[in-house]
């Protein structure tokens, strides 16, 4: 069973010299809020604030539209090539080069058809080089009306009382952000270290587990654009054997530092108290608007193993950090 072969592996991984895992070294590098950074950030948050008005103008850049279109390649229709109240920004420039000019002077209500040639390198291959067909019509034409970036819109954000009073808060969250991804470069470089340090008897159940679990993140990830995973891959026109295949070497690199940290925290006999692991876990359904319903749908054996194994890897990369010499 797998269960056995990874019992067996941490067992015969070498990590016992403690020079394998103790003494390590890595470098932090100099943190910075870059003043782009800034300027991206203050601006998401005023465009969020934005007021938007339905108005009865010509199209112009920066308005809100929704429209209907249909895209045809001599004569049929593109796959996936209609959509109906599809939102947009003007100037975003989120679809085809040249279709947002098309639409600039259009009034809610008016048709359009152009056409546009796909540029060559477009992600999309099967239209790449192609020209198109557009047919559009402009549903709706709003104003976004972008609120100032002064002490009173500070104000209306939260407790401060100037605007430069909210600008230091969000850099000091950008460095927090900075800070932390630093944390996690640091901690996989240590734990690196380690497995290229060890000897490992890898089982091929092993590497093909993790490989599953990079392909159901991979999966969980393009869900959230909206896109199926089947679809996705027919676009690269590639398959899940091509994506294993290439993901080997990651997936082979990944196991092998879970099995360090296994080994480690075995070693060092680290294991999680009945507290530790209780108050993780509430941390956990605290997230849930209703914790007893959560209680009911969420399968607790399973939060628990998982929030065991969060605990034990925290504990581990800990150790690391501590007995590792970081300038």
């Amino acid at each position: 069973c797998l269960f056995c072969e990874v019992l067996s592996a941490i067992h015969s991984t070498d990590i016992d010299t403690a020079e394998s895992y103790k003494g390590l070294k890595a470098t932090k590098r100099k943190l910075k809020v870059e003043a782009k950074e800034m300027e991206n950030a203050l601006k998401y948050v005023q465009n969020s604030r934005a007021k938007i008005i339905t108005v009865n103008e010509p199209v112009k850049k920066g308005n809100r539209l929704e429209v209907v279109f249909e895209v045809r390649c001599a004569g049929i229709k593109v796959e996936n090539g209609e959509s109906k109240n599809h939102p947009l920004i003007l100037g975003e420039g989120q679809f085809l080069p040249g279709f947002e000019n098309e639409l600039e002077g259009m009034k809610a209500g008016e048709e359009k058809e152009f056409s546009l040639k796909v540029p060559a390198e477009w992600q999309d291959k099967r239209v790449a080089g192609k020209n198109l067909d557009f047919k559009v019509k402009v549903n709706i034409v709003q104003e976004r009306q972008v609120p100032e970036m002064n002490d009173e819109f500070a104000q209306s954000l939260g407790n401060f009382k100037t605007w430069e009073d909210f600008k230091k808060n969000v850099e000091d969250g950008l460095f927090q952000e900075k800070e932390l991804m630093e944390k996690q470069r640091i901690r996989i470089e240590l734990i690196e270290q380690v497995a290229e340090n060890s000897k490992i008897d890898l089982p091929k159940a092993l590497i093909d587990a993790e490989l599953n679990n990079m392909i159901n993140e991979f999966k969980a990830s393009i869900s959230q654009f909206g896109l199926e995973f089947e679809t996705y891959l027919s676009q690269i026109k590639s398959s899940l054997e091509d994506l294993k295949n290439n993901w080997k070497t990651q997936a082979e690199k990944r196991a092998k530092m879970g099995l360090c940290i296994k080994a480690i925290a075995d070693k060092e006999k680290i294991v999680p108290t009945a507290k530790e692991i209780e108050e993780k876990m509430n941390q956990e359904l605290m997230r849930y608007p209703d914790i007893e319903k959560a209680k009911k749908e969420i399968d607790l054996v399973a939060l628990k193993s998982y929030t065991e194994g969060a605990i034990i890897n925290e504990k581990v990369f800990e150790l690391l950090e501590k007995e590792a010499i970081i300038k």
